[in-house]
Parts: C-alpha cells; sequence; structure tokens
C-alpha cells in the first residue's frame, strides 16, 4: 500500500533489490519511504511506485498542455484587437483614422488596469471560504488571491484569457460612434465597460455560481444560458452599448439630409485596411471559439476543440458568400466590403453555439445572420442613427440571433459532452432537435437581461454625458478632422468641409 503519512523503510538487502530493478538509488530511496517493501515485496512496490509516478505525470502533462492551449487561445484573441484597429481605420475618413487607432490601443490599455483592479474579481472572485454569489463576484481583485497556476478560473492564464475577452467586448463600441465621440466620454465607458458591466454578465453566464449559468448546481429551467464562447457576454453587450452610443453621439455632420437622405459619399475610405481587418478578425476567431472550449486534452475535448474550429470556419465562409450574394440581389454590383461584413457576421452568429452546434447548422445560422445583418443595417439608416462600422447589426443583431437559434439546434450528444446532464435536470439541446424548449426559454431571458443590464448604466451615462456636452467633439473639430485638431497630426490633404444646404448639422 502507498504512504499515506507513515513513513517506511526498507532493510539494506531490500533497497539493494529495489535499486537493481530501478536502477537508480535515489528512486529506490523513494520506493522504500512511500511502500512497504518489507510486507509486498520489491517488485510489487516498484510496480506501484511506476503506477503512481506515471499517474502524477499524466495529470501534469495534461494541466501544461490545457495551461498552454488558454495561453495560445488568449493570444489569438488579442490579434483580434488589430484586427479591430485596421477594420475601424478603413471605414473612417483618413482625417480621423489617428484618432480611432488611439481609442482602440487605449481600450487595451486603460482596460487591462480595469480588469485587474475590479472586473476580474466582479467576474470570478470569490471569497477566502472559495463562495460567491448568483449576482456578482466578491474577492480576487487586483488578484489578491491568485497565488499558484491552478486549474480553476482564479489563476494567471485564465485571467489573460478572459482580459482579452474584456478588451474585445469594450472595442465594439469605438466603431460605432467614431468621428465625433469626445475622448474622455469614450474613456469614462471604457471604464465602466470592463471594470463593471461586461464582468456582472460574464459572471452570471460563465461561473458555476451565475443564476445564468449551464454549471450552476440548479440551473435556470434546468438548462442554464449556453454561451459557448461569448455571442451573449461580449457581442450583445459591446452591440446594446455600441446602439446606445450612436443613438445618443447623433450622426456626423452630413451623414444624414434634412428630409433625411443618406449622403453615400460616406462609404468605407480604404479598402485595404477593412479587408486586412477582417482577415486579422477571422483568424483571432480560432482562440474566441475553439478556445472557449478551455480545455483540450483528452479525446472528447480534442474533438470539441476540433468541431469548434470546422464549424466557425463554415460559418465564417459562408456568411460571406451569402451577404455577398445579397447585396448584389439589390444593387446589382459584387461588393467586397459586404463580403467582410458576411464573413465578420457568420462568426458572431455562430459563437453563441460553436461547440454544440453541428457544423451544417453553422451553415445555416451564418445564412441567417447575413440577412438579418442587411436587414438591420437598412433600418438604423432609416432610423438616422449613424454607425459608422456597422456594429450594431453585426454584433447585437448576429449575437442575439446566434444566441436564440442555439435554443433550436443545439446538438443534444455535443452539449452532453461539454455540459453534461444529470438526469434530474432534464434536457438542454435545441427545440427542434428533441428539445423540451427549456432551453430556448433561458436563451431568451438571457439576451432581454443582458440587454436590460448594459441599458441601466449606458443609457443614464450617454445622456448625463450629452446633457453635459461632453459626448462629442465641438462642430469645428469635427470637420476640420480629429487628428489635426485633438493631436496636431496631419493625416490628410482633405480640406475642412462645410455642409451643403440640404446637409444638417449635429446640434
Amino acid at each position: 500500500m502507498p504512504s499515506t503519512g507513515t513513513a517506511f523503510s526498507c532493510s539494506a538487502a531490500q533497497l539493494a533489490s529495489v535499486a537493481q530493478l530501478l536502477g537508480d538509488q535515489t528512486r529506490a530511496e523513494q520506493v522504500c519511504s512511500r511502500f512497504d517493501v518489507g510486507s509486498s515485496g520489491a517488485q510489487t512496490a516498484v510496480l506501484q511506485y511506476l503506477a503512481q509516478s506515471s499517474s502524477t505525470s499524466i495529470l501534469e502533462t495534461n494541466s501544461s498542455l490545457n495551461t498552454a492551449f488558454i495561453l495560445f487561445s488568449g493570444y489569438l484573441v488579442f490579434v483580434m484587437q488589430c484586427g479591430f484597429a485596421m477594420l475601424c481605420a478603413g471605414h473612417i475618413r483618413v482625417k480621423n483614422s489617428m484618432n480611432i487607432l488611439l481609442k482602440n490601443l487605449l481600450d487595451c490599455s486603460i482596460g487591462t488596469l480595469t480588469w485587474y483592479l475590479l472586473g476580474n474579481g466582479f467576474a470570478f472572485g470569490e471569497n477566502t471560504s472559495g463562495m460567491s454569489n448568483p449576482f456578482i463576484g466578491s474577492g480576487d481583485f487586483a488578484l489578491s488571491q491568485t497565488k499558484a497556476n491552478t486549474t480553476d478560473d482564479s489563476s494567471w492564464h485564465m485571467f489573460f484569457f478572459h482580459w482579452a475577452f474584456s478588451a474585445a467586448a469594450a472595442t465594439i463600441v469605438a466603431g460605432a460612434v467614431a468621428e465625433r465621440v469626445a475622448f474622455e466620454c469614450y474613456m469614462g465607458y471604457t471604464c465602466l465597460m470592463t471594470g463593471f458591466v461586461y464582468p456582472v454578465i460574464v459572471h452570471w453566464i460563465w461561473t458555476k455560481w451565475g443564476w445564468l449559468s449551464p454549471f450552476n448546481a440548479t440551473p435556470l429551467f434546468g438548462s442554464g444560458v449556453i454561451d459557448f464562447a461569448g455571442g451573449v457576454a461580449v457581442h450583445t453587450v459591446g452591440g446594446t452599448a455600441a446602439l446606445i452610443g450612436a443613438y445618443f453621439c447623433g450622426p456626423r455632420i452630413g451623414r444624414f439630409g434634412v428630409d433625411g437622405e443618406v449622403n453615400r459619399e460616406y462609404r468605407e475610405t480604404n479598402g485595404n485596411l477593412v479587408v486586412l481587418g477582417t482577415f486579422l478578425l477571422w483568424f483571432g476567431w480560432y482562440g474566441f471559439n475553439p478556445g472557449s472550449a478551455v480545455v483540450i486534452a483528452g479525446s472528447t475535448s480534442a474533438a470539441t476543440v476540433s468541431r469548434t474550429a470546422v464549424t466557425t470556419t463554415l460559418a465564417a465562409g459562408t456568411g460571406g458568400i451569402a451577404s455577398m450574394f445579397m447585396s448584389y440581389a439589390v444593387y446589382r454590383n459584387w461588393d467586397v466590403m459586404q463580403l467582410c461584413n458576411g464573413v465578420l457576421c457568420g462568426l458572431v452568429a455562430v459563437t453563441p453555439g460553436c461547440g454544440v452546434l453541428s457544423p451544417w447548422a453553422g451553415v445555416v445560422v451564418a445564412i441567417l445572420a447575413a440577412g438579418l445583418f442587411l436587414g438591420l443595417d437598412h433600418l438604423l439608416l432609416k432610423l438616422l442613427i449613424d454607425d459608422v462600422v456597422a456594429a450594431v447589426p453585426m454584433h447585437l443583431g448576429c449575437g442575439v440571433l446566434g444566441t436564440l437559434f442555439v435554443g433550436l439546434f443545439a446538438n443534444e450528444e455535443y452539449v452532453v459532452d461539454f455540459y453534461g446532464v444529470s438526469p434530474a435536470v432534464g434536457r438542454r439541446w435545441g427545440a427542434f432537435l428533441g428539445g423540451d424548449g427549456k432551453l430556448l426559454a433561458a436563451q431568451i431571458i438571457g439576451v432581454i437581461v443582458t440587454i436590460a443590464w448594459v441599458s441601466v448604466f449606458f443609457v443614464p451615462y450617454f445622456w448625463i454625458m450629452r446633457k453635459l456636452n461632453w459626448i462629442r467633439v465641438p462642430m469645428e473639430q469635427e470637420l476640420a478632422g480629429l487628428d489635426a485638431s485633438k493631436y496636431g497630426v496631419i493625416t490628410t490633404n482633405e480640406l475642412p468641409v462645410v455642409p451643403k444646404p440640404k446637409q444638417q448639422a449635429y446640434v
């Protein structure tokens, strides 16, 4: 028997026998101290030692492999920040390019500190007894309780991985309010988003304590909200904030005429950057979606990660093709910008269920997302809401679509593999594939409360900023370009533009 606190010893003859079997005096002494060689014999003790060592080695190897997988996935998610920056820079006028790049980079910089000081604790923190509550995390602020690289959420690699996600959630708004939002207003938004609003949603959905979590001991409707990679926690949160911000900021000067006519001159100014940004985001999504499996060691986990990568790829390609053909059917021209939008819409829509959907379902949801995007983008223009990069239809619209799609098409086998299903809990898979509809009900509740939670904070925030006249830059600075007027950087030969008679200025 192996030692359970009792130290064993060997005679000189027994030690010699063990050493002869192992060929190592040091390891022979370990066997003699941990196993009863006198009772079991040298061969049995050596076999027990080797079996225990092998088991320990396998566990350590699996832990190291999973840690490396999470870190690499976090690196990929962080690359998406470069994609966001290029995409935004490609959609705006050159005279504001340095301004948007500054905001994208500061999202990461400021978000790093707020996530470290507050966000991580509100999302995953537990008290000193290892307990938390269904609403909000309550410990590990500034990593005060993270002492070792453990396998739970309070570990170095998990902090890094979720920090990359928080930065992605915050950056979604940057493009929607580009070219006119005030620097100070935007920085305040970033602090609030990464420090409190986003972390609370993460706690609800992705921790074992959260009241919406499928990992909860008593999940909502016996199911909980399945948000595999952030369709609710990242895209719906960011998309809702983008809608609120764009509404309260108002449109750019000259974007709409007094009769509501859309100024078509406000299109992408650098298609090269938009395409580059799309490729970078697509690449980074392989950390976003497959990486959300968290573990890769083991045949079941490896299969989940591999299938998720395939489903993600199919959704991206299908979304791009569907959007381009739909756009051609309306405008009779092949638009590379719509191809880029479709790729990203497919990726957003498949995110909530990428680990529990069959690959064919990824194709279906991407086609639906492409159509929904084009419709919502047109609706926003009708409502005179100026969303520069179409963040609202892409992230809010497609994020909600993908979340509800999970409630209809989640595959039973894949849900059981990843989340597990207790006989007392019931069915957690799609209503169209044999589920009982409880998962769909949970998905609907998750979407509603997430939109409400974001609105509770950002409607008052942007309303106050507008009342104080702090929400956007002065008209003369907007016309001159933010690079020259705010930062003294000349990035364009474009002359200041006076609005035409039919164009309206923001008041």
